[in-house]
């Protein structure tokens, strides 16, 4: 399950010592926030004072003043001392014990704490107003349209890696006459300008690439290909609108290059030397050893993708109200994460735009809510089998598994992160079972983002 899973409990105990003196602030709550319950409590007198005698009788079997021994202070000195303090103390404990007694009562499913205010009238009384959890039911899926993603792992995909891999242990070496084409290793010097004025970043020597990799703007590699070493060249070159310095988006620019050094690639030979380097013996068992691999990453894409398609369908049909404090906690948690991923250390998560966050957190919220109610309404359990036999199919991916799988089972954090995996996974085959559910073969490249989708 996600993390907002444990967000969900009830907290139906509240710290009533801030509840009792000023009421919490709650300007971030809707006005008709369906969510906010209340209850009225009365304060027996009677139980106050006689808990307020008890707490000064206490205190002064300890109590220290001026010329007097520890536990001799007299009554009265006590009392005009400690009673304010006295009081507050025993009002708050009551003050929990009958907000207890009144939530259970009314079946109340308390999140956050509760802000009280005094009740005008005869008596002590109070009024304490709190959010709940909203009530949950499992959708009706049997009219959502839903597919099971299959992927075959062919020869050809074990080959097109082999590949790859052959690419990427070429070795380069110059040739005199060279002229520059796709997959060869090209050097150059060159100098972009922009109304003849040099550019921050237009400008490298000794810069080594190689062609039709991607590395460089199309219009750079086009105006390289066919270049010599000792060949200079100038071109123009219109950066992208999407391009990651906005300063250069869209913008024209000429370059002055100078080609240096043209390398072909000669690719090491598939065979048993090959193989070795690669840990494995003979060209048989690497091409086994690299199918096992691809057919591991296609069953973690599949069920990326499947369960990204079920949880999507979920969430559009979950339209129960989320609670406002559980809400602006996990818009908190939203915010640290991503100050914390992007590396930004001068702002803090209030600076971050709540109507960014807003929808972002509702919807993880509402997801994780009724994963939780579809778990517990089906009485789905994760046994500890189930989480040892997926934490072995991570493990196979290492050098040694078994020391791998001994430090996932014992690490309780990831043990953890594993049996959220494997509940999930039990939650989205319940919900492809009640859907209309059609299974759907991919062809391996748009599975791996080798092609468009």
């Amino acid at each position: 399950m996600t993390d907002n899973v444990e967000a969900a409990k009830t907290e139906e105990a509240v710290k009533t010592e801030e509840a009792a003196q000023a009421p919490e602030v709650k300007a971030e709550e809707p006005a008709n926030n369906p969510l906010v319950k209340s209850v009225e409590i009365t304060i027996d007198q009677g139980k106050l004072a006689a808990g307020v005698k008890a707490e000064l009788k206490r205190i002064g079997k300890t109590a220290k003043m001026p010329g007097f021994r520890p536990g001799h202070v007299p009554a009265k000195m006590i009392e005009a001392a400690y009673g304010y303090e006295a009081n507050n103390r025993v009002l708050n404990r009551l003050i929990d014990e009958e907000y207890r007694a009144a939530v259970q009562k009314e079946g109340y499913k308390v999140v956050g704490q509760a802000s009280a205010e005094p009740v005008e009238g005869e008596g002590i009384k109070f009024r304490l107003s709190f959010e709940t959890l909203p009530e949950i039911t499992t959708p009706d899926f049997s009219g959502v349209e839903l597919k099971r993603y299959s992927c075959e792992v062919t020869d050809e995909a074990v080959q097109k890696t082999i590949d790859i891999i052959v690419k990427q242990r070429a070795q380069y070496e110059a040739e005199e006459g060279r002229k520059a084409a796709a997959e060869d290793r090209v050097t150059c010097d060159f100098e972009g300008s922009q109304d003849g004025k040099p550019f921050a970043g237009g400008s490298a020597q000794g810069f080594q690439f190689v062609l039709a990799q991607g590395r460089m703007l199309p219009e750079f590699e086009t105006a390289v290909t066919g270049m010599t070493a000792g060949e200079e060249k100038s071109f123009e070159l219109t950066f992208p609108a999407n391009y990651g310095n906005a300063e250069l988006a869209g913008k024209t620019a000429t370059f002055k290059v100078k080609c240096t050094k043209v390398e072909k690639p000669v690719y090491p030979e598939v065979n048993e030397e090959f193989a070795k380097s690669l840990g494995q013996d003979t060209v048989e068992n690497m091409r086994a050893e690299i199918k096992s691999n691809l057919e591991r990453e296609v069953k973690a894409r599949l069920e990326a993708r499947t369960r990204s398609e079920v949880f999507d369908a979920v969430v559009n049909l979950c339209t129960f109200p989320v609670p406002q404090v559980m809400l602006n906690e996990e818009m908190q948690r939203m915010a640290e994460n991503m100050l914390r991923a992007s590396g930004v250390k001068d702002k803090k998560p209030e600076d971050l735009p709540r109507d960014l966050l807003a929808e972002p957190a509702s919807r993880q919220l509402r997801l994780s809510m009724m994963l939780g109610h579809i778990l517990e309404e089906n009485k789905m359990q994760v046994s500890r089998e189930e989480v040892e036999a997926r934490a072995k199919e991570i493990a196979s991916a290492y050098q040694q598994p078994e020391e791998m799988v001994k430090w996932l089972m014992g690490n309780q954090q990831q043990a953890a992160r594993i049996a959220e995996g494997v509940a999930e996974a039990k939650i989205v085959e319940f919900i492809l079972g009640k859907a209309k559910t059609t299974d759907e073969a991919i062809g391996f490249d748009q599975l791996m983002g080798n092609e468009a989708a």
